[in-house]
């Protein structure tokens, strides 16, 4: 079982709809895959599977109050999602530096298990990265997204967590962006894939369905399924 965190140090570079679809592309290729919305402060995935509602949340189980298997919701393709709680009063209330027990005690057996986490270096990003043995590491073409992205590789290092490589998000081809070479030198681990800027996430974000369902023939789509085939190579 692989357990990748998905980071990016910058919030707003996609990193959340991209754990999202790159899941279900790895479903969509028979692997069992579990998602773990781990931003607990500002949770976004439940949202993306409208499990706004749901009965039992990662949160209930850093707590104890439930066990792990409670808090997992079969999505489309099969993939399980364990959303993380949307209300205050949950959030409040959640202890972030549990999560590397629970995932070291985990019952429920998968191929991939992506956790979600959160921008910046808060604690609850290093809860996340200290429960994984890989990281992703996920970054727009401009300096301050892939500056953070760095700092947040040198921390998955510390923490033990393998920096495996790097997605470039929402790229558009404009000549103000960073040149991809020149973000790999910055980077200095490999370039998994690049996805570019789609209308098509946008609409699949307004309609509450996510873009491997929605939009097949998209170059999103392409892309983030041609990075699901590089993980599994990596």
């Amino acid at each position: 079982m692989r357990v990748i965190a998905v980071a990016s140090g910058k919030g707003g570079v996609g990193r959340t709809t991209l754990v999202a679809n790159l899941g279900l592309a790895l479903a969509k290729m028979g692997k069992e895959t579990i998602i773990i919305d781990a931003c607990f402060t500002t949770p976004d995935l439940a949202l993306l599977f409208k499990l706004e509602k749901a009965i039992y949340t990662i949160n209930d189980a850093i707590v104890g109050e439930t066990v792990f298997d409670n808090v997992l919701y079969t999505g489309p393709m099969g993939v399980k999602i364990a959303p993380a709680a949307v209300t205050l009063q949950q959030i409040k209330r959640t202890r972030p530096e549990q999560l590397p027990e629970i995932m070291k005690n985990l019952a429920v057996k998968a191929d991939f298990v992506l956790i979600d986490t959160s921008g910046g270096l808060r604690r609850e990003t290093v809860a996340a990265l200290r429960s994984s043995s890989e990281t992703l590491l996920v970054t727009t073409p401009d300096m301050v997204a892939v500056s953070d992205c760095m700092k947040t590789r040198l921390v998955a290092e510390f923490l033990g967590s393998r920096p495996i490589g790097f997605v470039l998000n929402r790229v558009r081809g404009e000549e103000f962006e960073l040149d991809k070479d020149e973000i790999k030198e910055i980077m200095n681990v490999p370039l998994l894939g690049t996805v570019p800027e789609d209308d098509a996430v946008m609409k699949a974000l307004k309609e509450g369905v996510p873009l491997m369902v929605s939009s097949p023939k998209s170059s999103a789509y392409s892309a983030i399924t041609n990075l699901a085939r590089k993980l599994l190579r990596t």
